[in-house]
C-alpha cells in the first residue's frame, strides 16, 4: 500500500511492478464506497477466472468501513486500485477507463459477482467481430433472468443491464467518457450512444454474465435528471421512429396513471364509502 497525496491511498501489482498481463484482453473495473460487506465476494469471483489475460482495477470512493482493509488484503490479486473522493459511480468509472490498458472493459458492480469461474472463458473463446458484446444477468438471487436481444426500439424502454457488458475499449476513444451529469443511468445514455455507431455493430450472446444484486444504487434510487433529458436524448441518439414510439408509450403511461388517480381510486372510494353507509 502507498499513500499518494492527501487523502489518497493505492496499492496492487502494478504499484509493485508485478502485474502479470502487461497487455490485457480484459480491463475489469469496480467502483465501490463502503462496501465491505459485499465487496470480498465480487473480488472472489473476478481473481477465480480461469481465463487469465484479464487485469482487475478497483476504484474506492474513500471509504471508511473498513474497505480499504479489504482492499489491501487482496493487495496481490487486484492490478491496480485506489482509495480517494470521486464525484460518485461514474466519475469512479472514468478514473477506471483512464487507467485501463485492456482491449475490452468491464463493469462489475462491488456487490454483483460474475456467475461463475469459466465465464470469460466462455465469452472470449471466440473472436467477436462487435465493439459492444452481451449477455443476460441473473436478478439476485430471485432466479428472474434480465437480458435478452436489444433493439434501438427496445433501449427506448429499458436499458441493458452494465452487468451484461463488454464494451471494446474504442468506444471511449469515439465517445468519451460517461456523462457524469447523469449519477445513475449514464451508461444508459452511453449505450444509446453506441448504437447509433454503425460500426459498434451490438452483438448479444446467449450467457448469463453475472449476478447482479438489487440492493445497487440505481435500482434503488431514481435519476430526475436522466428521466428530464430522456426523450432528447432518444431523439438525437436514436433517430425519430424511436422518439416517436417513446413519446407515445409516455404519453399513454401518463394517461393511465391520471386514469388511476382522477378516476378508478375516486371511483374506489366512492363505492366502499357507499358500501359503509348501507350497513
Amino acid at each position: 500500500m502507498a499513500g499518494s497525496g492527501e487523502g489518497r491511498l493505492e496499492g496492487g501489482r502494478r504499484v509493485r511492478g508485478t502485474s502479470t498481463a502487461a497487455v490485457p484482453l480484459i480491463s475489469i473495473i469496480t467502483a465501490v464506497y463502503n462496501g465491505a460487506g459485499s465487496m470480498e465476494r465480487t473480488i472472489a469471483s473476478v481473481i477465480g477466472q480461469t481465463f487469465s489475460s484479464f487485469e482487475y482495477i478497483i476504484i474506492d470512493g474513500g471509504s471508511d468501513d473498513g474497505t480499504t482493509e479489504l482492499l489491501e488484503r487482496y493487495d496481490e490479486s487486484v492490478d491496480y486500485w485506489v482509495s480517494e473522493p470521486d464525484n460518485g459511480i461514474y466519475d469512479a468509472l472514468n478514473k477506471g477507463i483512464t487507467l485501463s490498458r485492456g482491449e475490452w472493459l468491464y463493469f462489475l458492480g462491488s456487490d454483483d459477482a460474475f456467475i461463475d469461474p469459466h465465464l470469460l472463458e466462455k465469452v472470449f473463446s471466440e473472436k467477436r467481430d462487435t465493439k459492444l458484446l452481451y449477455g443476460d444477468v441473473l436478478y439476485g438471487d430471485t432466479g428472474a433472468l434480465y437480458g435478452g436481444t436489444f433493439t434501438r426500439l427496445r433501449l427506448t424502454k429499458r436499458n441493458i443491464c452494465q452487468q451484461g457488458i463488454f464494451y471494446h475499449a474504442d468506444l471511449f476513444q469515439t465517445l468519451g467518457p460517461f456523462d457524469t451529469k447523469y449519477p445513475l443511468l449514464a451508461d444508459w445514455l452511453f449505450n444509446m450512444k453506441v448504437f447509433s455507431l454503425k460500426e459498434s455493430r451490438p452483438e448479444h450472446v446467449d450467457i448469463v454474465v453475472a449476478e447482479y444484486s438489487l440492493a445497487g444504487a440505481s435500482s434503488r434510487t431514481p435519476d430526475p435528471v436522466f428521466a428530464r433529458d430522456w426523450l432528447p436524448m432518444i431523439r438525437k441518439y436514436l433517430g425519430i421512429p424511436c422518439y416517436l414510439y417513446a413519446l407515445s408509450s409516455h404519453l399513454q403511461d401518463q394517461v393511465a396513471a391520471n386514469c388511476r388517480k382522477y378516476i378508478a381510486r375516486p371511483v374506489a372510494r366512492l363505492f366502499r364509502l357507499t358500501k359503509d353507509i348501507g350497513r
